[in-house]
């Protein structure tokens, strides 16, 4: 399976999920990623998942931008908010190695960073790490036409 079938499954993908954890372990060729995926239309519940990704070629992460003023935080509370896509994200794409055959290329984009991961490997699995979703424990939520933007102050 790839990260892109994974996130074909999922209510919002891995669009808009919180990167929680990021452990490599070199010697097994795995990755694997701690999550908090949107789960309902308006982002209003999350359940948390765990992405093992075997078959490990490389994992790239670009250095964070840090700049408060810009909104780009070392580590924000609550995880790393991140969007993602098949192949490599136009920003990084001629600094990585070719993806081998029978293997997977994906970019993740870390928002508070300002910056991507990618990722190329053979076989992605997830697994959920709560029965069931949640409130959600980020402070975003999608609006749709119509909707009522919420008064921060209330």
């Amino acid at each position: 399976m790839t990260l892109v079938e994974i996130a074909d499954g999922l209510p919002w993908g891995l669009h808009d999920a919180y990167l929680e954890r990021l452990e490599l372990d070199w010697l097994a060729a795995r990755l694997t990623l701690t999550i908090r995926v949107m789960m309902t239309e308006h982002q209003d519940m999350d359940q948390r998942a765990r992405i093992t990704i075997d078959g490990l070629v490389f994992c790239s992460i670009e250095p964070p931008e840090i700049d408060p003023a810009k909104g780009y935080t070392r580590i924000p509370d609550g995880g790393l908010w991140i969007s993602d896509g098949p192949g490599a994200a136009e920003a990084g794409a001629t600094s990585l190695p070719a993806t081998p055959e029978g293997c997977f290329l994906h970019w993740f984009y870390v928002g508070p960073w300002n910056r991507f991961i990618h990722v190329c490997a053979r076989d992605a699995r997830l697994e959920w790490l709560e029965p069931a979703p949640v409130a959600s424990r980020a402070n975003t939520r999608a609006l749709f036409p119509g909707d009522e933007i919420p008064d921060p102050a209330r």
